[in-house]
């Protein structure tokens, strides 16, 4: 298959931002406190002392002992509380049966011949599972996790509850205590269901249970800060305003959809680390591209491939013997995006 001009595909995961809070005793959602700190900053950078030469400047002693003053935002828990809570949303719909734009019919046949066929052969199933792994095991909260203990509760709109009341106390691998596993089938179900087409859509109501320990800091999203937008806090947090004017420190919606779409450990045989789905599986710890197009292996080349795979699919008996190559382009569609190639091309 060609790629053409003009072809994207809607996301299928859709998260909100989360919001965290605490709840009093009668059941009312307090959102936690952000306070602006000024403190004295250290001059401790390599670029107070050296030039970008690697040459040092001329200094006195003293010139490196002064510090800066410096304006930001922290958010704590309480005293008195003990338990936080980071709440959001996530609405699953079936965007990866076809594009949403594309110029070409015959691509859109054979995206839909192949969508079709990893559907029949129980695709979904696979993927949908690996998202609820991190939606039970609280990966969306990132750093927020470490804590004195963590219960993920989830409301899906089939009427369905599922619980993990410590998700410390598991990870990644399996096999999970069977109660566990029971609530990581359950909702697997339902999510590839709406995945499939099973379902026009489907929502989940995710509820993250923080034992916190005594004043322990929070970390919600910071804002991109630029000298032009006139703030003078060196860190700002992400907020939500609710209709009586309260603003509640909030994790941004794209923060959450990245943790959920960690699941990307098929770009090599020899993987130790799972990556957010991405075209060249970007590597933002290590600040590399481990799919490059000279290993064949991205997105767009695989996308190039779409007949091949779907004629391979159509000989496939069950999912476990579904390629891993395969999993990836159809995360990489249910994550969305442009994939055409340039009009010049």
């Amino acid at each position: 298959m060609e790629l053409c001009t003009q072809l994207s595909y809607q996301g299928s995961l859709r998260p909100s931002k989360g919001v965290f809070f605490y709840e009093q005793a009668d059941g009312t959602m307090v959102p936690l406190p952000i306070d602006h700190d000024a403190i004295v900053g250290q001059k401790c950078s390599y670029s107070e002392a050296y030039q970008p030469s690697g040459s040092d400047k001329n200094l006195q002693p003293q010139d490196l002992a002064f510090g800066n003053p410096v304006r930001r935002e922290s958010c704590y828990v309480p005293p008195t509380i003990d338990t936080v809570m980071c709440r959001f949303s996530l609405r699953v719909e079936s965007s990866s049966q076809t594009p949403f734009v594309c110029n070409n019919q015959n691509v859109v046949e054979a995206l839909r011949h192949f969508s079709s066929a990893y559907r029949k052969v129980g695709g979904y199933e696979v993927l949908a599972r690996r998202y609820c792994k991190n939606l039970l095991l609280g990966n969306w909260l990132w750093r927020n996790k470490r804590s004195l203990g963590l219960k993920i509760a989830v409301n899906t709109s089939r009427g369905s509850s599922f619980e993990i009341d410590n998700a410390l106390l598991i990870d990644w691998h399996e096999p999970w205590p069977s109660e566990y596993e029971q609530a990581l089938d359950g909702l697997t179900a339902e999510l590839a269901d709406a995945l499939s087409g099973a379902q026009p859509f489907w929502f989940a109501d995710v509820k993250a249970h923080v034992s916190a320990s005594f004043m322990q800091e929070i970390f919600p999203s910071e804002l991109f800060s630029d000298a032009k937008d006139g703030s003078n806090l060196s860190r700002e947090y992400a907020k939500v305003r609710s209709g009586d004017g309260q603003l509640w420190p909030s994790l941004n919606a794209e923060k959450i959809g990245a943790a959920i779409q960690l699941i990307d450990d098929w770009w090599s045989d020899e993987a130790d680390k799972r990556l957010r789905v991405h075209e060249y599986g970007g590597d933002k710890e290590y600040l590399i591209a481990h799919r490059m197009p000279a290993s064949g292996i991205d997105a767009y080349s695989l996308l190039k491939t779409v007949d091949e795979k779907t004629a391979l699919l159509e000989g496939v008996q069950s999912a476990n013997k579904i390629p891993s190559d395969i999993h990836y382009l159809m995360a990489v569609l249910v994550k969305g995006g442009l994939f055409q190639k340039s009009r010049s091309a």
